[in-house]
């Protein structure tokens, strides 16, 4: 059963020809940087459209965490025993949010839905 309070559930603007005819495709625009594909593969699908903007996204967000990364790792990565562990847990700790909003992604445009990723999802609307 659908829930019609989830406010980044957009599916229901979509074509249901469209989402399945490009749902295959929409799934790479989760992989940083492969948001192209579906954008330049799908044509004037607005189905990947949407996913290819919310990939977008997270291959800024994605850059963004490596940039903090590396920050960090320069800042504090040069104590002595405690800088390379803090610098180590928070280095997993970004990866591992990149993974969980990768699979988001995935997950949803496998199962032919438009949901905007958690938190980040708003936070951009380039691709139209």
């Amino acid at each position: 059963m659908a829930n019609n309070f989830d406010k980044d559930d957009l599916t229901g603007m979509f074509d249901t020809n469209d989402i399945e005819q490009n749902k295959a495709l929409t799934i790479v625009a989760y992989i940083p940087l492969l948001f192209l594909i579906p954008l330049l593969a799908a044509g004037s699908s607005k189905y990947a459209k949407f996913h290819a903007n919310q990939g977008l996204i997270l291959t800024i967000f994605s850059f963004v965490c490596s940039i903090i990364n590396a920050l960090i790792d320069f800042i504090i990565g040069w104590i002595p025993a405690i800088g390379g562990i803090i610098s180590g847990i928070i280095s997993v700790a970004l990866g591992i949010a990149v993974l969980v909003y990768i699979i988001i992604g995935v997950v949803n445009a496998a199962q032919g839905k438009a949901k905007k990723l958690p938190v980040i999802g708003e936070l951009l609307d380039v691709i139209k």
